[in-house]
């Protein structure tokens, strides 16, 4: 029984200093996660070009519309097919220029620069969701691992305390039951154990979709440091101020999308001023017998006339009019959401802060000394294996609890991190 004592104890020690598994490779830690992700991620790469390609095109909006360059010839007989023939046969070339209606064209420009602008916002805010998608699956991962590695050291407890039940049995100091029972708590062990190695794949599975094979090699359980965000985090009471969340991309692309619909009310109030447009020509002409052959040339202005708004103008501006006030409807409800999101996730962040707290000044402490104190009474024959069992598995099960309450902490700030734009890219406007 002394010997049993001694490599119990020797395996719970090894069970507090929760080492984690040793990679013989260079681990993949959470940072480098998040950076592969981010170049690798094709979606915003095609968000990116789209934008830039608004950009370009918002350049174009801006111009004038092409001269258009006529050439011909007028007045020709048809009955002789002659230019000298008629004195008003003559070889005719002109330009015309229609000309923007107000200024609708500097304004469509504007209203290409704002689309663009809302473009590059929306590619921040992707790059943000992408970065909290990451971090909670590489989060997931890393707990996952963690809590194989506590079991995998309580199995080899339970597999020593099947041994030497094995060994007692054959020297008939316990009856058989008590080898089944520590038998079965090692199946159910190895069960559990199967169920978060099925985790691990899941997770590992959705990784790679940004990770690719790295997703499947070593990773780095370590947390990660985010000394802005917990600095951040301490100096918060509930509500936060909505102000926290003014800067966000994604609030900031609703706002040029309200301005782009904006300018788009601008043009609509425009198609209410005619449009003008220059027309010249110069028509050459040959000397006949009834003429001396003098050259024309011809100027002509023309504007069209909006005078029938009723159903053109008139529904086209309030069209654009009801855009707009969806849009600011459509961002007072992001804001909101995004508000109710970083307080949801404040609030969970500090539950969670409480817990570890808890779980690391008593919680932690008493699982241990109750599972010692219930194996030295197995040792001198005052508890039964079942309880010895239960206290040593209630000990580990408060572990996992205890790194499950610290991953969901930072699982909380990676979702508060997204909320601040903490970790955002530079933008190359």
């Amino acid at each position: 029984m002394g010997y049993l004592t001694r490599t119990l104890r020797l395996s719970c020690a090894v069970l507090v200093l929760n080492t984690p598994l040793i990679a013989l490779a260079q681990p993949l830690g959470l940072a480098q996660a998040v950076r592969m992700a981010l170049e690798n991620d094709p979606d915003n790469a095609a968000a990116f070009h789209r934008a830039e390609a608004q950009r370009e095109a918002a350049v174009a909006d801006a111009q004038w519309s092409d001269p258009t360059l006529r050439f011909g010839v007028a007045n020709l007989p048809l009955d002789s097919f002659d230019f000298n023939d008629q004195p008003m046969t003559q070889k005719v070339i002109g330009i015309s220029q229609r000309l923007p209606r107000g200024n609708s064209a500097r304004l469509a420009g504007e209203r290409g620069e704002l689309v663009a602008e809302a473009g590059f916002a929306a590619v921040a805010d992707a790059e943000l969701r992408l970065q909290l998608m990451v971090s909670e699956s590489f989060l997931n991962l890393a707990e996952q691992l963690e809590t194989r590695a506590l079991l995998g050291q309580n199995r080899r407890w339970l597999a020593e305390l099947v041994d030497y039940n094995r060994a007692r049995l054959a020297s008939a100091q316990i009856q058989s039951q008590q080898l089944l029972q520590s038998q079965l708590a090692l199946a159910r062990l190895d069960d559990r154990f199967g169920e978060v190695e099925g985790a691990i794949n899941r997770s590992r599975g959705t990784l790679s979709r940004w990770l690719d094979s790295a997703a499947w090699g070593p990773v780095d359980t370590s947390l990660p440091g985010w000394t802005e965000t917990l600095d951040w985090l301490a100096a918060q009471t509930l509500p936060v101020p909505v102000a926290s969340i003014e800067a966000h991309p994604a609030l900031q692309a609703a706002e040029a999308r309200i301005e782009v619909e904006s300018r788009q009310v601008a043009i609509a109030n425009e198609a209410y001023k005619p449009q003008w447009g220059v027309d010249l020509s110069y028509g050459q002409r040959d000397e006949t017998p009834m003429s001396d052959g003098s050259d024309f040339f011809s100027a002509m202005v023309s504007v069209d006339l909006p005078l029938f708004t009723g159903k053109r103008q008139d529904r086209r501006v309030a069209a654009a009019r009801a855009r707009e006030s969806a849009g600011i409807l459509q961002r007072q409800g992001l804001q909101q959401q995004m508000h109710a999101g970083l307080n949801a996730a404040v609030a969970a962040a500090n539950t969670y802060a409480e817990r570890l707290s808890q779980y690391r000044g008593e919680l932690l402490a008493q699982a241990d000394h109750t599972a010692d104190a219930v194996l030295a009474g197995y040792a001198a024959n005052t508890a039964d294996l079942d309880a010895v069992i239960a206290a040593r598995m209630d000990a580990i099960e408060a572990q996992i609890s205890a790194r499950r309450i610290e991953y969901g902490y930072y699982r909380a700030l990676a979702r508060i991190r997204y909320y601040l734009a903490a970790g955002q890219r530079e933008n190359t406007k």
